[in-house]
């Protein structure tokens, strides 16, 4: 049975909050914050896009064009380190496939036709950035400083029980050698546990799957509160990865409406946040 006590004292908490010049601002995990990587988590702030999509919308949208979203990328791009042409974003259908790319996807899902469907993507060419896209799923970074190599995973409940996480450090060993204890994490923004009410049944799956009966806490009758950041913890534990190197940001997408996007708060009616990392 999993035992948080275990590992509470290693696990790091909490973000950076950094602000461009152009108006946009960014979430970004200490322990990430070094040489050899870039990364951030994107808010909804300093962009170009009307309501309910203001103003930072990263997602293609059809009630809100194109070219919105575009100049959206263009400027957070701008002032957090990345380049527009260097993007490759997921093609997600809340599911558990990673896929390995390099500099000659670069431009996947945006100018360039979608990449087959994936929740998660890991590279070790520092030609191309890895992009994810998110409204209260979460956001899973991966950085491995000895091979090389950056992995961004989208996980939702589905991703999240079907252990992404998990599998996105094991295509990162099946791929560039990694090895796990060398692996730094971040556990980026989601719905929080006291905002993301499921079904009962789905709640106890999870208590299931995770052997950890803390991961819910019953709510209305018949359905239960879900932890998902918990559950990411869990598996990257699982996986190998060493406490120490696991950061949670332990911010809620729906309870902060001024920094994020929130597709259950705004009842679908909304844009979509970023996760970007990069070798440098």
């Amino acid at each position: 049975m999993f035992d948080y006590d275990n590992y509470a004292a290693l696990i790091k908490h909490g973000y950076l909050f950094h602000k461009g010049e152009n108006g946009t601002s960014c979430l970004q995990a200490e322990a990430l914050d070094v040489s050899g990587v870039r990364h951030a988590f994107s808010t909804r702030q300093g962009g170009v896009s009307p309501a309910p999509f203001d103003s930072l919308n990263l997602s293609w949208n059809d009630k809100d064009c194109f070219a919105n979203a575009e100049e959206n990328f263009t400027r957070f791009c701008g002032a957090f380190g990345f380049s527009y042409p260097e993007l490759t974003i997921i093609n997600y259908e809340h599911g558990v496939n990673v896929l390995p790319v390099t500099r000659a996807d670069c431009g996947r899902g945006f100018d360039l036709p979608q990449l087959p469907f994936c929740d998660g993507l890991i590279t070790d060419d520092p030609g191309v950035t890895l992009v994810t896209s998110h409204a209260d799923c979460g956001a899973l970074f991966f950085y491995d400083p000895v091979c090389k190599a950056v992995g961004m995973t989208h996980a939702g409940w589905k991703g999240t029980l079907g252990r992404i996480g998990g599998k996105t450090v094991d295509a990162m060993r099946e791929n560039y050698g990694c090895a796990p204890e060398n692996i730094i994490t971040a556990i980026g923004p989601c719905i929080c546990r006291d905002c993301f009410e499921v079904d009962m049944e789905l709640g106890e799956r999870f208590a299931l799957e995770f052997d950890d009966p803390a991961i819910y806490s019953p709510g209305k009758p018949g359905k239960a509160q879900l932890d998902l950041a918990r559950a990411a913890l869990i598996q990257l534990l699982d996986a190998g990865i060493t406490p120490a190197h696991i950061t949670m940001m332990d911010a809620c997408t729906y309870h902060d409406p001024a920094l994020f996007f929130s597709y259950r708060r705004d009842k679908g009616k909304t844009g979509s946040m970023s996760g970007f990392i990069k070798l440098t």
